[in-house]
């Protein structure tokens, strides 16, 4: 006999009967198993505080410089340059 292989589309699952739907409603908590859930630990679910906005005025080559790469994520290598050098610098955690 072939092995049938499925593969779940997670942006698209499945739909679930009425009749399915109910009996699912109806099953009190005390009767899910949670045996095979992973244990979470202590984490902390909060967002982290976002990072503060910074404006800078920098020459054009340096700007063309980081955006030569690729010019989506420009900002976000500069502030990685910048990080490096303050930790470098041992100014930043």
């Amino acid at each position: 006999m072939a092995t049938k292989t499925f593969r779940l589309d997670p942006d698209n699952p499945p739909s679930l009967s009425d009749s399915a739907k109910a009996r699912l409603d109806a099953t009190p908590d005390d009767e899910i198993d949670y045996s095979e859930i992973p244990d979470m630990g202590d984490v902390d679910w909060q967002r982290p505080a976002p990072k503060p906005t910074v404006t800078m005025r920098l020459d054009e080559d340096v700007i063309a410089f980081f955006k030569r790469e690729d010019p989506k994520g420009y900002t976000r290598r500069m502030a990685s340059v910048l990080t490096a050098f303050a930790r470098h610098r041992g100014g930043a955690d």
